[in-house]
């Protein structure tokens, strides 16, 4: 049904807009033909899954995996797999949230403060919130974690789940809680892996303008905003991308 393109050892959806996607996920429940995650690989979670061995093989399989960051789109064409359209989790959010209200699903956010949730609320009573401790991203630490909100998940029986935390703090949480749902053979949601979305949604932090975006300069505005988190993000974590491009020209050439 949908088009897809291999790359960085990734299937990402090759579409024009969200409208297929939304609507497939508000009208066909999850199943054990995917994992339950919808997720929006920049070129900094495509480098991370990248090197991280333990969850790539599971985010490989992800219901919906979204090109979001200009040069994602960039490589693609270069090599000679084009994806048509940058997808990004802070567009999408807007519009799942919206569906997912209408359609009168049930909401679960994880989220990062409480400013976020209250502003979240007031659009929709009926979502449930659990705002999480500052926790370092272990297996220990995210193990207790999840003891906490797995418990909440069988509870509210939720349709979406919603995270906004940082890599790989959200991944590691999103396994965790698919496994234990899977071996009580409780219902399992679908995660959606969306990180500062809620935060720019609400207007807590601020976006690029669109011409910043429509030029694949919205990392410039994010790096202007946040400099001392994200230097090393973006001028030496993120440089690994052309190590993966190269990798993919090898392959093909």
């Amino acid at each position: 049904m949908f088009v897809k393109q291999h790359i960085f050892n990734l299937d990402f959806v090759a579409a024009d807009n969200f409208d297929a996607i939304i609507d497939d996920i508000i009208q066909t429940p999850t199943n054990n033909n995917f994992f339950p995650a919808v997720i929006t690989p920049n070129v900094d979670l495509t480098v991370h899954l990248n090197k991280n061995t333990e969850l790539l093989p599971i985010f490989q399989k992800s219901r919906f995996i979204l090109p979001d960051g200009a040069p994602i789109i960039w490589f693609s064409k270069l090599l000679g797999s084009p994806l048509k359209k940058r997808l990004a989790g802070s567009d999408l959010f807007p519009l799942i949230w919206k569906a997912a209200i209408k359609n009168k699903k049930n909401i679960f956010l994880v989220l990062p403060n409480e400013i976020v949730k209250e502003k979240l609320a007031t659009e929709y009573a009926s979502a449930n919130f659990y705002i999480p401790p500052f926790f370092e991203a272990t297996k220990e630490a995210v193990e207790e974690q999840a003891k906490q909100l797995f418990p909440l998940l069988i509870q509210f029986q939720p349709d979406y789940v919603f995270l906004g935390l940082r890599y790989p703090k959200q991944e590691m949480l999103i396994v965790n809680l698919y496994k234990k749902l899977q071996a009580v053979n409780a219902k399992v949601p679908l995660f959606f892996n969306l990180g500062a979305s809620y935060e720019f949604y609400t207007g807590i932090k601020s976006r690029a303008p669109k011409w910043m975006q429509q030029v694949g300069l919205e990392w410039l505005h994010r790096f202007l905003s946040e400099p001392k988190r994200t230097f090393k993000r973006y001028f030496y974590d993120d440089l690994y991308i052309f190590i993966l491009f190269l990798r993919e020209l090898f392959k093909k050439y």
